[in-house]
């Protein structure tokens, strides 16, 4: 379940973040996110118009569904099995990732509670859901948010991630986030993201790419409802005790 879990901190902190202990007397102050790197070089005019136009994008649209491939990379491990499926967006709060391959998983929003199951575990984990708590990589794929309240933004030229007529748009958090490092999107001529790279703290990589998007086609909203199988051990992410199975 790494890459499924990796996903979810990606779009949803399943858990809440403990607060910081307190620096010693003598211990530096921790640095900001963009203390790294010269923020001169971001939020540019072209990198807002880039940015802006992805917004706008996805403001537009009602549903969202597209075909994925993920790639997780540990830094010291290399990458791991690809996997693949598809997903599902419908405003004002619903989201399916629905893996098919190698094995059958999902992670799921139904606008009330966030879901992860992955059949051979014979566990579902969930919690709830409100969107004051989603993060803004969520909130802007149903028009709600943006992305440069909370990041600072570059285009990224000659990118290796980035095809013809496709843009790479590094996004730095203004905000240091426990769950990753920097986003990379990579965007069409529309504003499309086709491709979305995250880095976290340790240095691993969670790519994910998709392809044959269709928008504002209609999604009944029973695709995002989920009962657990019968069997299934049903737990509450954050506690220690199993919520109940069926």
């Amino acid at each position: 379940m790494h890459t499924l879990i990796s996903l979810a901190f990606l779009f949803l902190p399943l858990t809440q973040t403990p607060p910081a202990p307190k620096p010693a007397v003598t211990a530096p102050a921790p640095k900001p996110a963009e203390a790294e790197e010269d923020l001169k070089t971001y939020n540019l005019a072209d990198a807002i118009s880039a940015i802006t136009t992805t917004q706008n994008y996805y403001n537009k649209i009602t549903t969202f569904q597209a075909k994925f491939k993920q790639v997780f990379s540990k830094k010291f491990h290399g990458d791991q099995p690809e996997e693949s499926g598809v997903i599902y967006i419908k405003k004002p709060g619903f989201m399916l990732w629905d893996y098919l391959l190698p094995d059958k998983k999902m992670f799921l929003i139904d606008g009330k509670k966030a879901w992860m199951y992955e059949p051979s575990s014979k566990q579902a984990l969930w919690r709830d859901v409100k969107d004051s708590s989603l993060p803004t990589p969520v909130k802007f794929l149903w028009g709600q948010g943006k992305l440069t309240d909370e990041f600072h933004v570059k285009i990224v030229p000659n990118s290796k991630f980035a095809g013809k007529n496709q843009k790479a748009l590094k996004l730095l958090p203004k905000k240091r986030s426990p769950h990753f490092k920097l986003v990379m999107f990579v965007v069409d001529v529309q504003g499309a993201v086709v491709s979305s790279i995250v880095y976290d703290h340790e240095g691993n990589k969670n790519q994910i790419n998709f392809s044959d998007i269709t928008l504002n086609k209609s999604i009944e909203d029973k695709k995002f409802t989920f009962t657990p199988p019968k069997g299934v051990q049903v737990l509450q992410a954050g506690e220690e005790k199993p919520s109940g199975s069926r």
